[in-house]
């Protein structure tokens, strides 16, 4: 699949939901893209794999078949006694595998042209007059427009920018069997932050993080994890336990230089309930979308990609707020829930709303 020549209009590095979005709208406009990855697919990505109807709104492909759950019914959980349920006939999101999205999304997008090669380190990264030089496994290609969507320890963010996180948040997850009674999709707020019950096929993901971090947060462990399936399962047998980063601290992360990072690479993450796949999908595409402006009117693709980065971090800010209510207050989020907002979040949820329009404003991203 190597091209022979190293020239290409666009680099991504990472071929994970945010690469992949970003090329598919790259190769709609005939763009000559490579994609880079330390992975060959399939591959394990640790994710929870819930994706919310405001998600498959942007996402260029269909994953119907890929759906193994739809989260009709929701449990939120402050304590044993103080639940809120709530319902919608559409689901507020859909459970896939997450592996199995990555490699079906990935191999779309190298059917729809691009040119993929698997790496094992980039050595360095440099401009070269306009255009950006790579290095990797010491070979030199280049381009002019590089994409940094390899994740929350994204190597292009390290080698090309003084962006980096302060208080990085982690997760723990692993898959519990299912044996007889069955779980609704559900959100434990604990002392340590959050846990979540996501049903899949034959299985539930299961997993604990902390999205509110400091420099005192305590640091969570696999002990945390197994203690919680215990609690909850009355069972020790839990399996593919991996634990993973997620980018949240993006507020204030801006693109030069022609190399934008998407996703979480971006801390791009919301820091309510920890989703990551959305801004992932969608600061992707319209990192894309900027750069294919950029070709057609010769504008600038960075100050085109800021402004909606602008926007998307306003957003963030909002999440933030209500995390900072949501984890910091449980016992008045609890009454909040239980009197109105719960409704108005499950059915803004399902009906693919973003925060600000459950809040009563107007996204920019609607199109």
């Amino acid at each position: 699949m190597e091209h022979t020549d190293n020239q290409y209009d666009v680099i991504i590095v990472g071929a994970g939901p945010a690469g992949c979005s970003c090329a598919h709208e790259l190769l709609k406009n005939n763009k000559k893209v490579l994609i880079l990855d330390k992975a060959q697919f399939p591959r394990h990505k640790p994710c929870a794999g819930g994706i919310t109807m405001k998600t498959l709104k942007h996402l260029p492909v269909n994953i119907d078949h890929l759906v193994q759950h739809k989260a009709q019914d929701m449990v939120f959980s402050f304590s044993k006694k103080r639940k809120i349920k709530l319902n919608h006939t559409k689901g507020s999101c859909v459970m896939v595998i997450r592996d199995k999205f990555d490699e079906f999304f990935f191999n779309e997008t190298v059917k729809a042209g691009a040119t993929f090669t698997k790496i094992n380190k980039i050595n360095k990264i440099k401009m070269i007059e306009k255009r950006i030089s790579i290095t990797f496994d010491d070979k030199t290609y280049s381009c002019d427009y590089l994409i940094g969507a390899d994740g929350a320890n994204s190597v292009v963010r390290k080698l090309t920018s003084s962006f980096n996180y302060k208080n990085p948040v982690f997760a723990y997850e692993g898959l519990v069997e299912k044996k007889g009674t069955d779980y609704p999709t559900e959100f434990i707020f604990n002392k340590y932050g959050y846990a979540w019950i996501f049903p899949k096929g034959d299985h539930y993901n299961v997993g604990i993080g902390n999205l509110i971090a400091s420099s005192k947060s305590k640091n969570l462990t696999k002990k945390d994890l197994h203690n919680f399936v215990s609690d909850r399962f009355k069972s020790s047998k839990l399996e593919n336990i991996t634990a993973f980063p997620i980018g949240t601290e993006g507020d204030d992360y801006r693109a030069q230089n022609n190399i934008f990072l998407v996703g979480d690479a971006a801390g791009l993450a919301e820091s309510l309930l920890g989703e990551g796949i959305y801004n992932a999908v969608l600061s992707g595409k319209f990192a894309g979308l900027s750069i294919v402006d950029s070709y057609n009117n010769n504008v600038s693709a960075e100050l085109t990609y800021n402004k909606f980065l602008l926007h998307l971090t306003d957003e963030l800010r909002l999440y933030r707020k209500g995390a900072k209510i949501l984890y910091g207050f449980p016992r008045i989020s609890y009454w909040m829930m239980r009197f109105g907002l719960g409704k108005k979040f499950m059915d803004g949820y399902s009906e693919g709303k973003t925060l600000s329009e459950i809040m009563g404003k107007k996204s920019i991203f609607a199109n």
